[in-house]
């Protein structure tokens, strides 16, 4: 509220704060514009702040002078610019990325690929042979219709998330139609063939009969698998930051913009400020969670020596009866194979969770070089310590063909512990999970984003 003085005008030491106010909102506009501005130039000259990362566990930060298909340069604090590998490297990522994340993305139309890219897009239009769109990023895409999954005609609803995957996860031999159901209670789905999508019909035939199915009815499409091209993956993925993806073959960095070949032959580009992460990990990185173990053993679900009845006796050693909830768990904690797995706080999307004693081996066969992991207790039981006695612990041992490369005890309420082991040439890794004291109590230990380090070296 504005003071007044007794005449009823503005008192002037009021004036003078008014004055001051505005000043430093005029400032602070200037300070944006100009902070903005210099983005701007910034990008515009390619001096571009960088982390990457690589195969042996180490990064580097700096201004990215050039990228190619060869390497990577960087300009850091040292006096000679640094020259990275592209062979050596599993990620660039854009620090302007963390500015740019917090942008809100207006959800529209969306083309999923074989390849596993998926991208926002503003218009679809698709013929038997192609699939066409706009795009803001990427601008107009041609893509064969062989290497198309699925499109998303409408903004998607949080309510129909798990049925629009569960639907992308299917084995389909005919090409699905799927819309939404008219009390709105979920989605529903036709089979048979789409010859097209028009601007406000999509040709369908279905028991032979071509229906012209109002696209507006429609909520997306998933074409079948048979008309596919085998899934096959870029050199790299392009991550927006918006949150989607699309795999390229080759990329470069040319004047603020990344310039890139698509999987299916175009030639894009797109600029660099729109790009969270360059991802060169496929084929250079297997996580755990991704790979059949050799074999999984568990040996009870308690101490030796704790003094409390074991209540699945019958089953504990096989984990498949009433304690199926020890069993280890892939990307996500077993309680109920929803929440991610959680360190201090932190999500993690890739990771095992184990509980003891377990005893899980993968067979390696020479192919990688390095373990990378995060290790730690889960969250979701990490506080849930009783008062008055020592945190819970849980015991690591790792393996490689039979001899002893890690071992350390594993606190509760400690923050998480990275760890790095060499495995060149080693042909069966072992993970083995002990208690760590005589309680069992909280014993959920997570290795998030335990990662396997292809051996790219020539044998």
């Amino acid at each position: 509220m504005v003071q007044l003085s007794e005449c009823g005008h503005i008192s002037p030491a009021v004036n003078l704060r008014i004055i001051a106010a505005v000043t430093v909102v005029a400032q602070k506009s200037l300070e944006l514009k100009l902070i903005t501005a210099a983005k701007i130039f910034v990008l515009t000259l390619g001096l571009i702040d960088a982390r990457v990362s690589m195969l042996d566990g180490k990064s580097i930060e700096g201004e990215v002078v050039s990228l190619d298909t060869e390497q990577v340069v960087l300009k850091t604090s040292a006096e000679q610019p640094v020259s990275v590998p592209i062979a050596h490297v599993i990620d660039v990522t854009f620090l302007h990325a963390a500015d740019a994340s917090s942008e809100k993305v207006v959800d529209g139309l969306e083309i999923g690929l074989v390849d596993g890219s998926e991208m926002l897009v503003s218009e679809i239009a698709a013929s038997s042979a192609q699939v066409t769109a706009n795009t803001a990023d990427f601008g107009e895409l041609k893509i064969p219709r062989r290497a198309v999954r699925s499109v998303r005609l409408q903004p998607m609803k949080d309510e129909f998330a798990a049925e629009w995957a569960s639907y992308l996860q299917r084995d389909n031999a005919t090409d699905l139609l799927i819309v939404a159901k008219r009390d709105g209670s979920g989605l529903d789905h036709l089979s048979g063939v789409v010859t097209s999508i028009g601007e406000k019909e999509v040709p369908f035939i279905r028991d032979g009969d071509e229906i012209p199915a109002p696209r507006e009815r429609i909520f997306g499409i998933v074409f079948a698998k048979g008309d596919q091209t085998t899934k096959t993956h870029g050199g790299l993925v392009l991550r927006l930051t918006q949150g989607h993806s699309i795999e390229a073959a080759t990329a470069t960095l040319e004047s603020g913009e990344v310039v890139f070949g698509a999987t299916w032959g175009q030639k894009l580009s797109v600029s660099v400020e729109h790009i969270s992460t360059m991802d060169f990990s496929a084929g250079r990185i297997h996580y755990l969670s991704d790979l059949e173990p050799l074999s999984e053993r568990y040996y009870g679900l308690e101490p030796v020596r704790q003094q409390t009845e074991n209540l699945f006796s019958a089953d504990a050693d096989t984990r498949t009866g009433l304690s199926v909830l020890w069993r280890m768990s892939r990307d996500c904690f077993p309680n109920d194979g929803k929440s991610l797995l959680t360190l201090r706080g932190q999500e993690y999307a890739k990771g095992l969770c184990i509980f003891p004693k377990a005893q899980i081996d993968y067979a390696l066969d020479g192919q990688y070089t390095r373990l990378n992991a995060i290790v730690g207790v889960d969250d979701e039981v990490a506080f849930n310590q009783q008062k008055g006695r020592p945190p819970t612990a849980v015991e690591l041992r790792i393996e490689a063909d039979g001899a002893e490369i890690f071992r350390q005890l594993i606190v509760a309420p400690d923050d998480p512990l990275p760890i790095d082991l060499k495995l060149k040439g080693i042909s069966t890794l072992s993970l083995i999970v002990d208690f760590g004291d005589d309680s069992s109590t909280c014993d959920y230990l997570d290795l998030v984003n335990a990662r396997l380090i292809v051996d790219t070296s020539e044998k």
